[in-house]
């Protein structure tokens, strides 16, 4: 499984196949055939395999009770970050190929763990609201939002070199970016004060 993940750190879901991963393991092809007969069975193997460590990388923020909603969401944002700049092509995997897939059973995952994430979502959104005067917004729009801001950061690497040089120092940006967003995350929900508002209307 390490092999598969290996190569969906640089190449996108649709370019995985059997083969290839015979290939970049070293391994006869009739051994990965042996263990995985189609696809569809090997990505969903993946896909599992990647959200767990997903879980691991989601450990701290899970344990941050609902009532401290930003720092939670702060969190949650910094772990989904991490684990996108490692592994650029889960969200890819989950939607284009899993979701997709010919197997009931993979269609039952994600649709598993999508549902408990867009609750726990919700109910963080729900807890901002009421605990430090958030405005109305909708968790699943939230999450939809986190997860599409660390997925283009990663995919939008040409955009980067032209902003800071294509020897830009990796770390230094991600944590910048890092910061950046989880202030964006959270302010982004918080409500505004009608003098603000006033002000921008000038």
């Amino acid at each position: 499984m390490l092999y598969v993940c290996e190569l969906l750190r640089e190449v996108a879901p649709t370019q995985i196949t059997l083969v290839r991963v015979a290939d970049h393991a070293r391994v006869d092809r009739s051994l990965i055939r042996y263990y995985f007969k189609r696809r569809s069975s090997l990505l969903l193997a993946a896909a599992r395999y990647l959200f767990a460590q997903l879980q691991n990388e989601l450990a701290v923020a899970k344990k941050i009770p609902f009532e401290q909603a930003e720092r939670r969401l702060r969190e949650s944002a910094r772990a989904l970050l991490r684990f996108q700049i490692k592994h650029p092509y889960f969200h890819r995997l989950m939607v284009d190929e899993v979701v997709n897939s010919e197997e009931p059973e993979a269609r039952a995952f994600f649709h598993s763990f999508t549902s408990a994430a867009l609750a726990d979502y919700r109910a963080t959104a729900e807890a901002a609201i009421r605990r430090s005067g958030a405005r109305e917004v909708d968790g699943a729009f939230l999450y939809m939002a986190t997860i599409g801001i660390c997925e283009f950061f990663v995919t939008g690497m040409p955009i980067l070199r032209i902003a800071f040089g294509k020897d830009y120092d990796d770390a230094l940006l991600n944590g910048q970016f890092e910061a950046f967003m989880c202030d964006y995350v959270v302010d982004g929900i918080r409500r505004r004060s009608i003098r603000g508002r006033q002000r921008k209307a000038r």
